[in-house]
């Protein structure tokens, strides 16, 4: 078997260490098992592997989970990461969790056999010559690609969904995309599905009428209506209840909506674009999400890459966000070099963060590598939190322990920083007050005191 990098844990923030995207186009064929035959030629950046019918390689093998691994295309091969599948990601005897794959590579997922080959023919999509596209930046191949992608499907009528981790921009594709549309003189309206009152969901969606329900005093249009003949942004799509989905999918395949308490539809002219920093597929799986929603919202699927993938673009993104911030701020090599060496994982959100704060605070104009370092700045947290994470168990097992330890050390430092102003921390962590408050209670941190951590 030709070579695979095992990386089941080698460390905490990057385990692969990330390459430039190579030029060279590899296949991924199912060698042997239900899948044999079907193979995946990787000309963009990122592709997934499963037996849901979304993936982009779908393998027809009962062993194999819905949505079983991400693969990205990277010099001289392919990087994986196994997603939380439930029978896992074989080596030999070694399961993997994130590996680079060598060309001759081979893995079991299932009862198939995989092999990471050459492909002859054209290569990859020629990326975008621009470094730019609306509001978004970026040098690296992988964000290029994704211009020439939102590029072509600016200006069609398509329902998107936009896939990425917290803090990648997710709405700035959106607002992008709205901009570079024929809609762009009609509005953009956001909606959090996560700040949606239960009770009142229906209402701020569709409108409703005088009289639907106590206090209903006059008819009111809800969000798709104030959107005509713009765009309508849904955020965290995968949080809206059952009974929405199916609302929402009526609205999308017959353009219209029926408001609370009324009896007549009304036509709705609209593009939708959601987002959600969690797979779909996984939760069609789980039976929590719609199928056919994800299809109709899914007509194109479009992801961002984290940070701590294209460390070349973190220049760019600092010369925008510092203009943005409208302070004459110019930053020092060595706080760029630093900038760029780290992992990020709240996203471009985080450097914006980190780049306004070191701007408030720096001297004479010029940001320093103290300015960008530090307590506030980057991880610190108690000795506990610096340890090595506990890799031992199953994915998500250690996945769960993963999470709840960052966001101890998330909310501590967020609360410490806003002196235990719940408002404030909601804005600077750009999450929702009443989730930001869950959140808390959940980790049990709510109203607790939360002085200085140790050095």
């Amino acid at each position: 078997m030709a070579s695979v990098d095992e990386h089941a844990g080698a460390t905490e923030a990057n385990p692969i260490a990330p390459k430039r995207a190579s030029h060279a186009v590899i296949r991924l064929n199912a060698v042997s098992g239900p899948g044999q035959g079907r193979g995946l030629v990787m000309r963009q950046s990122v592709a997934t592997v499963g037996r849901h019918p979304t993936n982009d390689l779908v393998l027809p093998d009962p062993r194999v989970s819905g949505v079983h691994l991400e693969l990205a295309r990277v010099e001289g091969g392919l990087r994986l990461r196994d997603v939380g599948s439930t029978n896992g990601t074989w080596s030999g005897a070694t399961r993997l969790f994130e590996a680079a794959l060598s060309l001759g590579a081979e893995i079991v997922v299932g009862d198939t056999l995989l092999r990471v080959e050459a492909h002859q023919e054209s290569g990859p999509p020629s990326p975008a010559k621009a470094e730019a596209f609306g509001t978004l930046v970026g040098t690296s191949p992988s964000m290029r690609e994704l211009f020439a992608t939102l590029e072509r499907i600016a200006p069609k009528e398509l329902s998107v969904l936009v896939q990425g981790e917290t803090g990648t921009g997710k709405e700035e594709v959106a607002r992008s995309l709205h901009t570079a549309s024929a809609r762009a003189s009609g509005p953009f309206i956001v909606i959090d599905a996560t700040s949606l009152p239960e009770n009142l969901a229906e209402s701020l969606l569709f409108g409703h009428e005088r009289g639907a329900f106590t206090g209903a005093t006059e008819r009111r249009g809800g969000f798709f209506e104030a959107a005509s003949r713009g765009t309508i942004f849904i955020d965290e799509l995968g949080e809206l209840p059952p009974l929405l989905q199916a609302k929402f999918l009526r609205v999308l395949e017959r353009r219209e909506i029926t408001p609370v308490g009324g009896t007549t539809p009304h036509k709705v002219d609209v593009r939708v674009i959601a987002a959600t920093n969690r797979d779909l597929r996984n939760e069609i799986d789980k039976g929590r999400f719609r199928e056919d929603l994800y299809f109709r919202i899914a007509q194109v699927r479009v992801h961002i890459p984290p940070l701590r993938d294209r460390p070349e673009d973190v220049p760019l993104l600092c010369t925008r966000l510092l203009a943005d911030t409208g302070a004459p701020t110019m930053i020092e090599a060595s706080a760029l070099e630093h900038l760029c060496s780290q992992p990020w994982p709240g996203n471009v959100r985080e450097l914006k963060n980190v780049l306004v704060r070191a701007s408030a605070m720096a001297h004479d104009g010029l940001i320093r590598r103290t300015d960008v370092s530090g307590e506030g700045f980057g991880f610190r947290g108690t000795q506990d939190e610096r340890s090595a994470l506990d890799l031992s168990g199953t994915f998500s097992e250690a996945k769960d322990r993963a999470i709840d330890r960052f966001e101890r050390a998330y909310l501590r430092l967020v609360m410490k920083r806003c002196e235990g102003n719940l408002s404030q921390a909601s804005r600077e962590a750009d999450v929702a007050r009443h989730h930001l408050r869950d959140l808390l209670k959940k980790r049990g941190l709510y109203g607790v005191a939360l002085g200085d951590e140790e050095p």
